[in-house]
């Protein structure tokens, strides 16, 4: 049975405040304020998402679907796996600590844990693609790039605050010249 059209926009509110709040500050903030800011009350908040990892799993599987899509789109490219770690690492600085949530509370969780086998699912096909077209190391594994994203996430929460975009893309860009093949 569908919902409502009145239920399928506070759907839709919820998940934009929710967006804004946690690219503004962070996925930690308390769940009142997205409700706040999608102008819901909490029972509506908590009926579309009874807890945070709901919420977050939701906010995230919008992304995964726009690198699924990215993926597809580049799936000829033999460069694929560095275009996704660039768009991967940027969002990462858009939204701190989405993608932490999920890469370290994913396997665990039974709402996140299906994102998290997309999320490496997302990676591997790209992952050999790249490698078996030598534009990445040929030793270059998928826990590898788990540790870039890592990495990358360092730097978006490092300790003098959270950094701006020039400075993840900077990271970025030290992180993929690492991924090249060695001459």
């Amino acid at each position: 049975m569908s919902q409502r059209s009145d239920a399928r926009r506070n759907r839709a509110r919820i998940l934009t405040a929710a967006e804004e709040i946690f690219a503004a500050e962070s996925v930690a903030v308390p769940l009142q304020q997205v409700a706040e800011r999608a102008q819901v009350g909490r029972g509506t908040l908590y009926r579309h998402f009874p807890d945070r990892h709901s919420l977050v799993a939701a906010v995230y599987e919008e992304r995964l679907v726009a690198f699924e899509a990215l993926a597809a789109e580049h799936s000829d490219d033999p460069g694929v796996l560095l275009t996704l770690v660039r768009e991967i690492t940027a969002e990462q600085a858009r939204i701190p600590g989405l993608f932490r949530l999920i890469f370290t509370e994913g396997p665990g969780h039974a709402e996140l844990a299906p994102l998290w086998e997309r999320s490496l699912a997302l990676l591997t096909r790209p992952l050999e693609s790249s490698r078996a077209a030598g534009v990445v190391r040929a030793d270059l594994t998928l826990d590898d790039l788990l540790m870039i994203i890592g990495m990358v996430y360092g730097v978006v929460t490092g300790p003098i605050g959270r950094a701006d975009a020039a400075a993840v893309a900077r990271a970025t860009d030290l992180v993929v010249d690492g991924l090249r093949p060695r001459p």
